[in-house]
């Protein structure tokens, strides 16, 4: 019984200390003019743990996500970062190897976030705590690799209050105020976090259809085929645009309970059912073509129009032919985005204008 008693003292006392921040402000540089109407999208990138402390390096980065999400950007989700990069092979250890333009066109960003904790130390005496936590933050703009906002700061936060008890407290009673002390940290990174974003020029908010339009995402059994709708779009042109037959609009409606042609709108996201996902592009040639007539496949590193052309028609310059079934996601011939999702399809068309030299 007196376990209990002491466990809740411990946990009360530790949980109704007041913490009271430092009132400091960040070192900030602006290398170049802020030019952020050029940017649109931000990715921020893994960040770096100089400390012992596990994991504080992704607390941190959560909060600068959920903070500069506000001041207007298109912020890409950090799942999505993760594995942009790690279809690249890349990750936390070797990025600061890795060429600017070329990480920013892997993730798909107008600019990118790296950040470093410096420091984080907790120090709790019984009457009085201190949580320190430190961090470098630099934002760099891609298209011409520069940086154009740079801080860092070390964040302290004090107690006012007697936190522990006097008394000889058993390990396991220590053990259950940890989860609070944790939350501290979290604070503290939040307020860190907060001084750092005030510094950096905001965006008017637009709200355009931002979003990839394919995507590929784990079902309840098995991946699956998403697509956002598009303005004009109809199930019908849809039905064609994956499967090259408009008979199929019908099971797109039924996989896809509360969609009817008539309520279609901009920006809604469906499932695309029975089409094959490809992981690797040589696996197209495996697939019954009695069966199906196109396929889809997420770019890698490296892909290009033509040598995934080359890989499914054992011939590059039919690039259009992929060309002409992703025209409206495609924004650059010469530049596949990592990460993209594209239809292939898995003949050659009938109707295909292509014309080889010579």
């Amino acid at each position: 019984m007196k376990k209990y008693f002491f466990a809740f003292i411990i946990v009360f006392l530790a949980s109704s200390c007041n913490y009271i921040e430092e009132r400091s402000t960040p070192h900030v540089k602006l290398p170049y003019s802020f030019q952020n109407t050029d940017i649109a999208t931000v990715a921020i990138l893994p960040f770096k743990n100089k400390t012992e402390k596990k994991d504080v390096e992704d607390i941190l980065r959560r909060c600068f996500f959920s903070n500069l999400s506000l001041k207007g950007y298109e912020v890409l989700k950090l799942e999505e970062v993760d594995e942009r990069l790690n279809l690249a092979g890349i990750n936390a250890n070797n990025l600061d190897s890795e060429d600017v333009y070329k990480v920013g066109r892997i993730v798909k960003a107008d600019a990118i976030v790296y950040g470093v904790v410096t420091k984080c130390c907790k120090n709790f005496y019984g009457i009085y705590s201190q949580v320190v936590l430190g961090a470098e933050i630099k934002i760099v703009e891609v298209r011409n690799s520069v940086v154009i906002w740079q801080a860092d700061h070390t964040e302290k936060t004090h107690s006012d209050a007697i936190p522990v008890s006097p008394f000889s407290i058993p390990e396991a009673v220590v053990d259950s105020s940890m989860n609070v002390r944790e939350k501290v940290i979290a604070d503290t990174a939040d307020r860190l976090v907060k001084k750092f974003i005030v510094s950096i020029p905001g965006k008017s908010f637009s709200s355009p259809i931002s979003a990839s339009v394919i995507s590929i995402k784990q079902g309840d059994s098995s991946m699956e085929v998403y697509y956002r709708v598009q303005t004009g779009d109809t199930l019908s042109s849809i039905s064609l645009k994956f499967y090259d037959d408009v008979l199929k609009a019908d099971e797109i409606r039924r996989v896809n309970s509360g969609i009817y042609e008539e309520t279609l709108t901009a920006g809604q996201e469906m499932i695309i059912p029975d089409i094959p996902i490809v992981e690797n592009i040589e696996d197209v040639k495996q697939i019954d073509k009695t069966k199906y007539k196109r396929a889809v496949y997420r770019v890698k590193w490296g892909d290009s129009l033509y040598n995934v052309a080359s890989k499914i028609f054992n011939d590059g310059k039919r690039w259009t032919i992929i060309y002409d079934a992703n025209r409206h996601e495609i924004k650059d011939i010469k530049d596949l985005p990592v990460g993209q999702v594209l239809i292939i399809p898995l003949v050659i068309p009938v109707s295909d204008s292509f014309k080889k030299a010579g």
